[in-house]
């Protein structure tokens, strides 16, 4: 009895140890898409594109990441 409730245990770490290691992996991803979308928005301005449109296409790449809003 006592190797059946450990191997439940052991079993149940693991599956923890997946879903965080796989929320970080995708947290990652999430925050490398948003630097990009900014980088984006700092050419934009740069090139003197107005603020506007700049924030629109910024908006609209952020969606495309498919992540929350940081």
């Amino acid at each position: 009895m006592f190797k059946r409730k450990n191997n439940r245990m052991l079993a149940m770490c693991a599956f923890c140890f997946g879903v965080a290691f796989s929320l970080s992996a995708f947290a990652a991803t999430c925050e490398e898409c948003w630097q990009n979308c900014f980088a984006q928005r700092v050419a934009c301005r740069a090139a003197g594109t107005p603020a506007s449109v700049c924030l629109i296409n910024y908006n609209a790449c952020g969606r495309a990441c498919g992540c929350q809003i940081p």
